[in-house]
C-alpha cells in the first residue's frame, strides 16, 4: 500500500511538471511515466486517462472554492432577517475574502494549471463555471433582498458586470501578486467596495 501511494505521488509530481510546461493538450503521458519511473500500465492502474490525471491535481482545490462560496451564501441568507447587518457587517465579508484568498494561494500551483494550462479538457471552463454560479446565486440573493426591503428588482446586467469584474480581479491577483498578505488586503478592500457601493448600483433602474 505504501509503495502504491509513493508511485501515485511520483506520477502526480511528474504530471504537474509536464502540464505546467506544455499545457494539457501537448502533455505526454509517456513522458510523465518516464519521469516518474513507471510504465504506462502503472499510470492506468491509478488514473483512467490524461484528463483524470489532470483532475487529480485540481479537483480538490476546485471543491474547496465551492465549499467557501456555499458557506458564504448560507451566511448571506441568514443576514436577510437583519438587512442592516448585510450592509455593515464588514467582519463577515472580511472572513469570506480571507478564506477564499488563502485557499487559492494554498493551492497556487493547481489554480495556475486551471487558469493557464487546462485548455483542451473539461476543466478549461472553470472560470466560466464559477462566474455562472456566482451570477445566479447573487442575483437570487439580491432579488430576495429587494423583496424584503421593498426595493426595485435588482438590475441583472449590473450584477452580471460586477461578477465578471470581481472574477477578473481575483484572477489578476493570483497571477501577478505573489504576496498572500497583500492579496488578502486587496481582496478585503474589494469586498468593502462591493458592500459599500454596489448595492446602490444593483438596485438602480
Amino acid at each position: 500500500m505504501k509503495e502504491e501511494q509513493e508511485t501515485r505521488e511520483r506520477l502526480l509530481k511528474s504530471a504537474e511538471k509536464e502540464f505546467r510546461e506544455k499545457g494539457y493538450t501537448k502533455a505526454s503521458l509517456r513522458k510523465i511515466c518516464s519521469q516518474a519511473g513507471v510504465t504506462t500500465g502503472a499510470l492506468y492502474f491509478f488514473f483512467q486517462d490524461k484528463e483524470d490525471l489532470f483532475g487529480a491535481l485540481v479537483e480538490e482545490p476546485i471543491k474547496g472554492v465551492y465549499e467557501i462560496l456555499y458557506r458564504h451564501f448560507d451566511e448571506e441568507s441568514e443576514m436577510l432577517s437583519q438587512p442592516s447587518s448585510y450592509v455593515h457587517a464588514d467582519g463577515d465579508h472580511d472572513r469570506f475574502a480571507e478564506a477564499l484568498v488563502r485557499h487559492l494561494y494554498d493551492n497556487y500551483d493547481a489554480f495556475l494549471l486551471l487558469l493557464k494550462k487546462s485548455q483542451g479538457c473539461r476543466y478549461e471552463s472553470f472560470i466560466d463555471d464559477v462566474t455562472a454560479f456566482l451570477e445566479k446565486r447573487y442575483l437570487a440573493f439580491m432579488t430576495q433582498y429587494a423583496k424584503e426591503q421593498d426595493l426595485s428588482a435588482p438590475n441583472a446586467f449590473f450584477v452580471h458586470l460586477i461578477i465578471h469584474i470581481a472574477i477578473d480581479l481575483q484572477v489578476q491577483l493570483l497571477l501577478y501578486e505573489r504576496d498572500v498578505e497583500k492579496a488578502v488586503a486587496m481582496q478585503k478592500r474589494w469586498m468593502d467596495f462591493i458592500v459599500g457601493g454596489c448595492m446602490k448600483l444593483v438596485f438602480s433602474k
